[in-house]
């Protein structure tokens, strides 16, 4: 039998277990780290003010109607703007947006550095450390029909399709010599702030512009240049056009 002493004993401390166990309960779980900032790009591809699509008709400068069947292009190299004309880049940012895949119009930036941006740099193309790496995976995987295995090299931009003259394709790339044909872009957000932040993923867009490839700084035309394959002066003159094929819309900071 219990003495008396035992059960004063039990009531003193029951009481201090069932407190414990109460304020244990009220903490909940775990505050959880906050996510390291992320963004994403959306990519819009347009034909001048007309929304570009398969098997649509367009005229390029030269007054040449065509419809395309493929497009596809690198990004890559991606390089954040400060305030102060700081660079932050992105590793291994190599992205290939397809047309056909809808999918790869958003591009996604995971673990971006903090902080608050004017605007961004980026290539078309791919970089010659790349070229000469040989094939690769991801997004420069050869397989993704990409990757000139007679030159070792990327193609930075196909663009296939029919025009007067009959079935036209622009497969542009070049890296070493005179056929350099990658293109840096040195892109302002126009006064606008790309704010990054934890728990953050504000949304980027930029608009491609199908019909720069055949004007400015020159125009094309069918006539001379219905099949472009190879790097040399033809796909220059078309690497130079497609150098402000890409421009900056708006952006979504949430």
């Amino acid at each position: 039998m219990k003495t008396w002493k035992s059960i004063v004993i039990a009531l003193l401390v029951s009481p201090t277990l069932f407190t414990s166990c109460d304020k244990d309960d009220a903490s909940g779980p775990a505050p959880t780290d906050p996510q390291a900032p992320s963004m994403t790009i959306e990519m819009d591809h347009l034909a001048g003010n007309r929304k570009f699509w398969f098997d649509t008709t367009y005229t390029t400068a030269a007054g040449e109607n065509f419809t395309a069947s493929m497009f596809k292009y690198y990004v890559s190299n991606i390089r954040l703007v400060d305030a102060n004309g700081g660079l932050h880049p992105i590793p291994e940012s190599y992205f290939l947006v397809d047309h056909a895949d809808p999918a790869s119009m958003t591009i996604e930036l995971k673990d971006v550095e903090a902080g608050t941006y004017t605007g961004m740099k980026f290539i078309i193309g791919v970089d010659s450390a790349r070229n000469c790496s040989g094939a690769q995976s991801g997004d420069l995987d050869p397989a993704l029909g990409m990757f000139w295995t007679w030159n070792t090299g990327y193609i930075f931009m196909k663009l296939e399709g029919n025009c007067p003259q009959g079935f036209f394709e622009y497969h542009i790339g070049g890296y070493k010599g005179a056929n350099v044909n990658f293109r840096e872009i040195d892109m302002s957000f126009n006064g606008d702030q790309l704010v990054l932040a934890p728990n953050k993923k504000p949304e980027l867009h930029l608009v491609t512009d199908v019909l720069e490839l055949f004007k400015n700084p020159n125009n094309i035309s069918f006539t001379n240049a219905q099949v472009v394959t190879m790097p040399g002066p033809m796909a220059t003159m078309i690497a130079d056009n497609y150098e402000d094929m890409i421009r900056y819309d708006h952006m979504h900071n949430e």
